[in-house]
């Protein structure tokens, strides 16, 4: 191997190799600390944040240009814009939740964390087909697995049963799309096959079946809440959150696809389907998230409702593959369930309970967890009005049902509803519960960073920042059916770069310009022009 091929290994596998060093560097520093178990934990916990922050800054170094393409046999592995972005935006949302969970199992966490992110930067570098698919829905099963390994937890270990059946269910489903897909250039030569648009619909219909139960859009919800109530809340947002919004990613990409290479219109009565899951979604979601009284439950239930949003995006993907409006949603819902997970852990470590009843004036007893929850509302409202509000907007205008906008555009309303109401209880007079807790001082450096990183991923969901996620202009075209082609996908392009940037990753907040995603080949982040 050339020094050129080994600098190309690592910038395509650094997320990877940051996360198998985690698997040295943790019990090298157990065995440094000895048998100061409490203490050995804090170092690892520090040691895992340490390589969250290494990979996030790594990813954006490493960039998703062609210097980061590897070829290992038959395979290859091509970063894509979206997936350093998300490397980038975990390795600090998850650098932050770890901090603020402590506890013996916070490094264990980071572990998890970083073997996550890793997945899904490795999914989304494989072209289109199977592989990253199968690869996300393995990564959920395994993660959901050592989230709830270490403690003797029936409704833990329910919850992975759940998540094994799941994937044991949705993978034929992903075969099935598969040779649909690859059928449809055979019948192109041959009629006896069938038609081109209707082995299009079939995957298409496969495709979009996987991500609406991985996802867990209405009715398949029910995975994702016992998620989000038994596991810890890394595994929770992993499993429930960061992963199906992988796949949605890649499932949008194969939709669009295949949408622009049949000239016939595949929507049919998929895509009136796929609008009304995702309508039914935000307004069931919202509904119980005002009903329950958990905090676990209620942020769940919030992540069912972005799950709504990810259906819609997925039916606009189908309509009109040239948007990107549906690709442009995707980052701001990760990163709102994250801020909700980063304020849930951080209340429920703080007080030791997740009843409403028991915390009335936490946000008075604990300012930093209001300013957590604060900036989870601003990015679910996406203020002020952006590129992200439009973009919503705009989904609900593709789908072309003035009844399913306006019960969207409810169940959104009512979803901010909810989260408003968990910030009016911390301003109630305190509990005893909320009375008898320990605080630490404001300028705890766990207190710091968790305002902070609040402040930062707020500022990214809701389009303060101008992130570079990849793909204002159209999708790849897919390639023409007609006798004698192939329908393989089509080949990667750079996408065209923003000119006059610095190679330096930045981050800056704009109030001049309009808060906007642009797309880059270097994967950095910069203002928007």
């Amino acid at each position: 191997m050339t020094e050129v091929e080994a600098l190309a290994a690592i910038r395509a596998l650094f997320p990877t190799l940051m996360a198998l060093s985690s698997l040295a560097l943790v019990p090298l520093i157990r065995l440094w600390r000895g048998p100061q178990r409490d203490d050995a934990a804090t170092y690892a916990t520090f040691g895992v944040q340490l390589l969250l922050l290494i990979t996030a800054v790594g990813a954006a170094l490493a960039g998703a240009g062609y210097l980061s393409t590897l070829k290992i046999g038959q395979i290859a592995i091509d970063p894509s814009e979206p997936g350093r972005l998300l490397v980038l935006l975990g390795g600090i949302v998850f650098a932050v939740i770890v901090g603020a969970g402590e506890g013996r199992r916070a490094g264990a966490m980071g572990q998890i964390a970083l073997f996550g992110i890793a997945a899904i930067d490795l999914a989304l570098a494989i072209p289109s087909g199977i592989a990253p698919i199968a690869l996300l829905l393995f990564a959920s099963l395994g993660i959901s697995g050592a989230a709830a390994s270490g403690k003797d937890d029936v409704g833990r270990a329910r919850a992975v049963f759940r998540d094994l059946r799941t994937v044991s269910l949705l993978l034929p489903a992903v075969v099935i799309a598969e040779i649909l897909r690859t059928a449809i250039s055979y019948a192109a030569v041959d009629a006896s096959y069938a038609t081109p648009a209707s082995l299009a619909a079939g995957t298409a219909l496969g495709v979009s079946l996987v991500l609406i139960v991985a996802a867990g859009v209405f009715p398949f919800h029910g995975r994702l809440i016992k998620i989000f109530e038994a596991l810890p809340i890394v595994g929770s947002l992993l499993v429930g959150v960061w992963i199906p919004s992988a796949l949605a990613l890649i499932v949008m990409s194969e939709l669009s696809v295949l949408a622009s290479g049949i000239t016939d219109p595949l929507g049919g009565a998929i895509v009136p389907g796929i609008l009304l899951a995702g309508a039914a979604t935000l307004v069931f979601g919202a509904v119980s998230a005002l009903l329950h009284d958990d905090i676990g439950e209620i942020v769940g239930f919030i992540a069912v409702g972005n799950a709504g949003w990810l259906a819609l995006a997925a039916a606009a993907a189908l309509q009109s593959p040239t948007d990107t409006s549906s690709r442009l949603i995707v980052l701001p819902g990760i990163l709102t369930i994250s801020l909700f997970g980063l304020w849930l852990v951080s209340v429920r470590r703080r007080y030791g309970t997740t009843s409403i009843s028991e915390l009335g004036g936490w946000a008075r007893r604990t300012g930093a967890n209001g300013i957590a929850l604060v900036a989870a509302i601003i990015a679910l409202a996406a203020l002020p009005p952006g590129a992200v509000l439009a973009a919503r907007l705009n989904l609900l205008l593709l789908g072309g049902n003035p009844l399913i906008a306006l019960f969207a555009f409810i169940g959104q309303i009512l979803l901010i509803v909810a989260a408003i109401r968990l910030l009016l209880v911390g301003f109630t007079p305190q509990s005893q519960t909320v009375h008898e807790a320990e605080t630490r001082p404001f300028a705890n450096i766990i207190t710091v960073s968790l305002v902070a990183g609040s402040i930062f991923v707020a500022a990214a969901a809701a389009g303060w920042l101008a992130l570079e996620s990849g793909g204002t202009g159209p999708l790849p075209p897919a390639p023409s059916v007609s006798p004698g082609a192939s329908f393989e996908p089509a080949p990667s392009v750079e996408p065209s770069v923003v000119p006059s940037v610095e190679p330096t990753p930045s981050a800056t907040v704009s109030p001049e310009v309009s808060p906007s995603v642009v797309p880059s080949g270097s994967g950095e982040i910069s203002p928007a022009p």
